[in-house]
């Protein structure tokens, strides 16, 4: 009777078995603490669209499993249901199970995208050290850089678990046959064995096998070496010593955690060889056997850290060593698929509570999310019949420029009101009570914009004479600094960055210059409209500019880089205005082509668009709220828009001819409008 090899090794597999597993829980994350949980996955499942993937998956398996629950409930009632309604039920069961299977798929995909795609940023951090330690050291030869490199690159372009497996340091106290067999044996075995269970085309556990690659064994500190060049890359290296009488098994993981170093105590293949040979079998056949087991426990070992990595990073994941029947003997794997299966249990409660958990969180969010909203409608709607019931009248209207008003600004503490005119002078005006403060001569040419500093000190007023002016001590007359000069056609808009300290002007000659203020410098230029610039506002954090050109566009410039980010071509004519809310996030736009448009200013994408002028709209502003905006038009009116709602709120008439701007006071209760006719009106609203 033949020897009973399961019965020779059974002492060995099962106590490695059980040490080897140990210590991989040692490191596994518990009910208790899912801190444990290694560092990489924790990452990965923490990122939005894992978290995402994870909500829907589990509101989707809740749906499918009360609608397979409700069918089994209609099975036992099966005698009294028509064979029709049984078919069609019993379609639909399988249908679910193949959608759950499905989505399982889907989300495993992701977390292996995920892996992929963070380790191939680690890669490309270490990528300079790499090249440091391949140039600084000799490198030993057990693995080429060029073999190395291409790991790296392959580990970046598909997510797999690199398994090393060098040649055993084998006594040579056998014979020369037994060793170049037993190498043979392992490589070629394994390789055939991973192929088959974890290949590297599949898609649920790609493993890749390095066998052939190592000319011989390896020791302990190549081993690491190896995870200094390879520490980024998911790795598992079993490495063999065969003595005169024992076998020593030897494995090091990296790649989730904290690398893990595990040493079993040595099998006595000598006993067992003494065994079989008493059990009838030649020196021959008995080595073969001898082989034979240490193949096979290369087998097991590289089944079941395969196996370990992919649960860890998937909870789905069916481990390939339950499946595995003819390569393993059942005896050998039965302590491992018994480990393997409590493992996988115990990940799956967690991770069932924990898809619980961010659904019910994703859940109560929504139910706060859907009574936030409610209660915004609330308020918005609150506001606008607020905002519908203000009356606005124009309480009077100011005379004392002999030529149509260009451009009008109140003062931040609301107190005065500045008007640059087509008859080349800036009036300054007692808002309160409509008195001229002051008339300030110095411009040659038509004042086509006037805008006060952040704090009130200084105005600055751009001209059809090519220059910008600061002017302080007003009432003075006094003009402040030098003039900015630089423009080579009529300088039509300018704008206080929110600091005060760098001024932006817009002009015919197609560009906008900004200056420092401090050293009345030009800081740059800013290149790009095709045609004048109309208009142009600074960002709420003064990083960025908005202007609008004839050109039909409004750019957005980044301030840094001086290049425009966005270019917003939606108008269909000139566009005459651009102003900012005081949130910073949105952008208004007025155009020739009659409409008023409202863009987002991060993205620049459009939001909303307001029709209504049957002219051009000549100038946009926003109320301090943020609420409403204001649309002047050269049709004469005044429009008020509400921009939670849309809606239009108000149209002021009392002009006769085209209004050419217009602006709010900063506590949002009056409106100032100049016209082509030579006056300003005040407006406010009972």
């Amino acid at each position: 009777m033949g020897f009973n090899i399961i019965g020779a090794v059974v002492g060995f597999v099962i106590p490695a078995a059980e040490k080897i597993i140990s210590a991989f829980i040692d490191h596994k994350f518990s009910k208790e603490d899912k801190r444990n949980l290694p560092v990489k996955v924790q990452e990965i499942r923490q990122d939005q669209r894992v978290r995402q993937a994870e909500i829907d998956y589990y509101n989707r398996r809740e749906v499918r499993e009360k609608e397979l629950l409700q069918i089994q409930e209609l099975r036992l009632k099966a005698d009294m249901q028509i064979a029709v309604a049984k078919a069609e039920r019993e379609e639909r069961a399988l249908q679910l199970k193949q959608e759950e299977l499905e989505d399982k798929r889907k989300l495993s995909a992701l977390y292996l995208d995920l892996v992929r795609e963070k380790t191939a940023k680690e890669i490309q951090l270490q990528q300079k050290e790499i090249q440091a330690i391949f140039d600084q050291q000799r490198w030993p030869g057990v693995l080429s850089r060029d073999e190395a490199q291409r790991i790296f690159i392959d580990e970046q372009k598909k997510p797999r678990l690199l398994i090393l497996v060098p040649p055993p340091d084998i006594s040579e106290d056998f014979p020369i046959s037994f060793r170049d067999s037993l190498n043979k044996e392992i490589r070629n075995q394994l390789k055939i064995f991973l192929e088959k269970y974890y290949s590297l085309q599949g898609d649920l556990c790609p493993v890749e096998f390095y066998g052939k690659y190592f000319e011989r064994s390896v020791f302990d500190a190549e081993v690491k070496q190896l995870e200094t060049i390879l520490s980024a890359v998911p790795t598992a290296i079993i490495y063999t010593d065969v003595t005169d009488h024992e076998v020593y098994f030897n494995v090091r993981f990296w790649g989730l955690q904290e690398p893990v170093s595990l040493s079993f105590e040595p099998w006595n293949w000598e006993e067992v060889k003494k065994e079989l040979e008493e059990a009838g079998n030649d020196e021959k056949q008995s080595l073969r056997v001898i082989r034979q087991t240490i193949v096979t426990l290369h087998k097991l070992l590289a089944a079941f850290l395969a196996d370990w990595y992919y649960l860890n990073i998937n909870p789905n994941y069916e481990p390939q060593l339950l499946n595995i029947e003819s390569d393993i003997p059942d005896e050998w794997k039965s302590t491992l698929i018994e480990k393997l299966t409590s493992i996988r249990q115990q990940y799956r409660e967690i991770y069932d509570n924990e898809l619980k958990a961010l659904a019910d969180l994703q859940s109560q969010k929504t139910q706060i999310c859907q009574r936030a909203v409610y209660n915004d409608e609330l308020e918005l709607q609150a506001d606008l019949q607020n905002k519908k019931n203000q009356i606005w009248r124009c309480i009077k209207t100011l005379s004392g420029h002999s030529s149509r008003i260009n451009s009008v600004a109140i003062s931040p503490d609301g107190k005065t009101l500045a008007s640059g005119s087509e008859d080349s002078t800036i009036n300054l005006w007692n808002l309160s009570n409509g008195q001229i403060i002051a008339t300030v001569n110095g411009h040659s040419y038509p004042v086509r914009s006037v805008a006060f500093s952040p704090d009130g000190l200084v105005l600055a007023s751009g001209s059809s004479d090519n220059t910008v002016k600061l002017w302080s001590s007003i009432t003075d007359n006094a003009f402040v600094g030098k003039i900015l000069t630089g423009h080579l056609d009529n300088v039509i808009s300018v704008a206080f960055s929110p600091d005060g300290t760098t001024l932006a002007s817009g002009c015919a000659d197609k560009t906008i210059r900004i200056w420092d203020l401090k050293s009345n410098q030009l800081i740059c230029t800013l290149s790009g409209h095709q045609y004048a610039v109309m208009s142009v506002v600074f960002s709420a954090d003064g990083e960025t500019l908005i202007s609008g050109s004839i050109d039909d566009t409004v750019k957005i410039w980044d301030l840094k880089t001086k290049a425009a980010i966005h270019t917003l071509k939606e108008h269909s004519s000139s566009v005459k205005s651009v102003a900012i809310s005081p949130d910073g996030k949105i952008i208004a736009s007025g155009s020739f082509d009659q409409t008023v448009k409202i863009w987002e200013l991060q993205t620049g994408n459009l939001i909303h668009t307001f029709s209504g002028h049957i002219n051009t709209v000549s100038s946009v502003a926003f109320s301090p709220d943020g609420k409403t905006l204001a649309s002047a038009s050269l049709d004469s009116t005044i429009k008020l828009w509400h921009l939670g709602t849309k809606e239009l709120l108000n149209t002021l008439s009392g002009h006769s001819l085209s209004i050419l701007s217009v602006a709010f006071s900063p506590d949002g209760k009056t409106i100032v409008s100049g016209s082509e006719k030579k006056t300003i009106k005040i407006w406010r609203y009972e």
